[in-house]
């Protein structure tokens, strides 16, 4: 009768130990080879992603340092407050012209409102800026300096233009801009 009892404990004990032990920690390894398996596609991607980097820090390298300071200038990566008026004041100077009444107006930094500016990796929106000024001209240099700022490497945008008419030909131009720089 022994003969008989031994062999089903020890069947009944096996089985008990898989249900108890073994198995869970067996479904354990397969979370954990999943997690495995996502942690490589991880290791994939970025390694991935780390060529793509390499082979565009290469191609950005092969620019000249003029071209690297043109890029720059068409969207800055800060604001510089200074260097916008003188910009905008060197284009007025190209024609005669001299600015009056500048007023920085709001700045935008992108973190109040989601945008859908968002660029790269980081998703940051790119700020923007507005500026005031106004400019006394004949309607030709004031055409002339609405084309430079057209032209400039800097992406401005003119949002809104009022005059008042003077005497000796020279009206007084108000002009209210807005320029973009990256986060």
């Amino acid at each position: 009768m022994t003969r008989l009892f031994i062999p089903i404990i020890l069947i009944v004990s096996a089985i008990a130990l898989f249900a108890v032990w073994t198995n869970p920690t067996y479904e354990g390894t397969k979370s954990i080879q999943a997690k495995v398996g996502s942690y490589d596609d991880a290791l994939n991607k970025s390694q991935e992603l780390r060529t793509v980097r390499d082979e565009k820090v290469a191609a950005f390298n092969t620019f000249s340092a003029t071209d690297k300071a043109r890029l720059e200038r068409v969207l800055p990566d800060n604001v510089d407050n200074i260097h916008l008026i003188i910009d905008i004041n060197s284009i007025a100077a190209r024609h005669g012209l001299a600015l009056k009444n500048v007023q920085l107006g709001e700045i935008s930094d992108g973190s109040s409102a989601p945008s859908n500016l968002a660029v790269g990796a980081s998703g940051e929106a790119i700020g923007s800026i507005s500026l005031g000024f106004t400019v006394s001209a004949s309607y030709d240099n004031f055409l002339l300096l609405l084309q430079d700022i057209e032209h400039s490497l800097r992406v401005i945008d003119v949002e809104k233009i009022s005059f008042t008419a003077g005497d000796k030909g020279l009206s007084d131009y108000t002009l209210s801009i807005r320029t973009y720089w990256l986060h």
